[in-house]
């Protein structure tokens, strides 16, 4: 069969740029295989978010976003419903989560790309280093990870030549299992659902990177050290502020991260399919 594909997108949610350099890798592979550019859509910021992005025959579209608890972000999955529409394009859902599960997000992501139209060719869920902490999944993806990926890609590319294409489908009635709840190094719930960053004032120089970076446009734009809305925990903020002057104290949240730290360090899996 003739290479259906005449155009593909690498479509991502990544406020600490791990899902942007996973879906941009495996979708730069994609591109050589077939000899094609790649068209680049960022849904990091809220005002992305909130526009409406159109999908034809024709198109291969990777769509990437990271795992919270097990899920899709809570917070970000209603726009992802919002912004996206396929008229009969195929869709490769990939989800990234930081080594300790994937849970049931590429589930949900694979929902949201059907109700959006998308005929889904494959999917992954793929790990990353955790955004709260460089310990866990630490230089993941690594060289065994693009090996992986490749093979990944040729076995789309192999899909796209054959005389029918099998596509993945979840059952009409598909529910999401619920979000896991965080623990503490005590094995008691973390709650930290109403911690926000902090900021060091004597670190801080008035930059405003925090500012623009935030996907949730929660950081005050009079006042950087504001945190005026939702706080997702995405690490946005804390990662990219070039003088460190970002930071958690809450200690439900640190108990958290000292907990993944210590149980789950060991080399997670990719898997696909």
């Amino acid at each position: 069969m003739k290479n259906p594909i005449k155009r593909i997108f690498a479509v991502y949610f990544s406020p600490t740029g791990g899902c942007k350099n996973i879906c941009l890798r495996i979708t730069g592979m994609m591109a050589e295989i077939l000899g094609l550019d790649i068209y680049e859509i960022d849904l990091t910021s809220l005002e992305n978010r909130h526009k409406l992005y159109e999908f034809s025959r024709g198109d291969l579209v990777f769509i990437a976003s990271p795992v919270y608890a097990s899920r899709l972000p809570n917070k970000i999955v209603g726009d992802l419903r919002t912004c996206l529409l396929s008229k009969e394009a195929y869709a490769v859902p990939m989800v990234v989560y930081g080594n300790r599960s994937p849970g049931d997000a590429l589930n949900e992501l694979r929902s949201v790309c059907q109700g959006a139209g998308f005929s889904i060719i494959a999917g992954a869920s793929l790990v990353a280093r955790h955004a709260f902490s460089d310990q866990i999944g630490l230089g993941r993806p690594d060289d065994l990870d693009f090996g992986e990926y490749r093979t990944f890609v040729e076995s789309i590319e192999s899909k796209l030549k054959a005389e029918s294409i099998d596509f993945i489908r979840l059952e009409d009635n598909y529910e999401p299992e619920p979000y896991y709840v965080p623990l503490k190094v005590d094995g008691s719930p973390a709650k930290f659902l109403k911690a926000k960053p902090k900021t060091d004032i004597s670190k801080c120089d008035q930059c405003g990177i925090c500012y623009r970076v935030c996907p949730m446009s929660s950081i005050s734009k009079e006042n950087y050290s504001d945190v005026i809305g939702i706080c997702i925990k995405c690490q946005a903020c804390i990662r990219r502020c070039p003088q460190d002057a970002k930071y958690f104290d809450d200690e439900d949240f640190l108990s958290h991260v000292d907990m993944v730290r210590n149980n789950f360090t060991r080399r997670a899996t990719n898997k696909f399919i």
